[in-house]
């Protein structure tokens, strides 16, 4: 089995996921929804999860949200009554509705849910908190993907497509963030020892912190569109 994983970095930029479907699983990130439609989108941050869902994406195509689970609307509708940072709710007559508490931006986030076709997903691992890019790839090994191509997660502060748009900041300046991205990428590649990573970048640059991952390759995007006669 053959997952496609694509993140947001701007080494994404211009590749059209849809074309890498007939030859396995695309798997996408956030606020690629926008723009595509993978197999499976994955969120894990509060923000981004609720416009997914208020988009209507999730009614049509299977989502995985970060602790997506229901409350009775009426229960959520009393406990706004104890909130005092901002609230961002949008209930639309649902008996039931999703709930979470943004403690950086200070928001709470309230939806109300209706047949879907989400699946809730846990965001940490063995007590880490993934970012939503790692808890992707993560993901697709738990699926039992034998091969996975990893693209478009570039690793770097200030590289993302969706920079400026909404739940996106314009720079991020916290330069402990690829660090934790890195780990979280080794983790998964000594976890899923049987499965094939393939890191797909344009200049193959090797990280140091993965040299000692023997199922881990370097190619390019060019590598990889002639290996699939894309």
């Amino acid at each position: 089995m053959i997952h496609f994983c694509f993140g947001n970095g701007n080494s994404r930029e211009g590749i059209d996921i849809e074309q890498y479907k007939k030859y396995g699983t695309v798997v996408g990130c956030n606020a690629i929804y926008r723009d595509y439609t993978p197999d499976i989108l994955v969120s894990l941050d509060s923000k981004m999860s609720h416009e997914i869902y208020r988009s209507g994406y999730c009614f049509e195509n299977t989502t995985w949200l970060g602790d997506w689970t229901s409350i009775p609307s009426v229960v959520a509708e009393n406990m706004l009554l104890e909130q005092k940072g901002i609230i961002d709710f949008e209930f639309k007559g649902c008996p039931e509705s999703v709930y979470h508490y943004d403690n950086v931006e200070n928001t709470t986030y309230i939806t109300g849910r209706k047949e879907d076709k989400v699946r809730n997903i846990e965001p940490n691992i063995n007590d880490i908190a993934y970012g939503t890019g790692n808890k992707s790839i993560y993901l697709s090994c738990e699926m039992e993907a034998d091969e996975v191509y990893i693209i478009g997660h570039d690793l770097e502060l200030d590289n993302n497509i969706y920079a400026g748009t909404n739940a996106y900041a314009q720079h991020t300046t916290d330069t402990l963030v690829p660090k934790a991205w890195t780990l979280q990428h080794k983790i998964t590649f000594d976890t899923f020892k049987f499965t094939k990573f393939y890191k797909v970048s344009s200049n193959n640059i090797e990280i140091e912190e993965w040299k000692e991952c023997e199922n881990l390759e370097y190619i390019t995007l060019k590598q990889l569109d002639e290996k699939f006669k894309i």
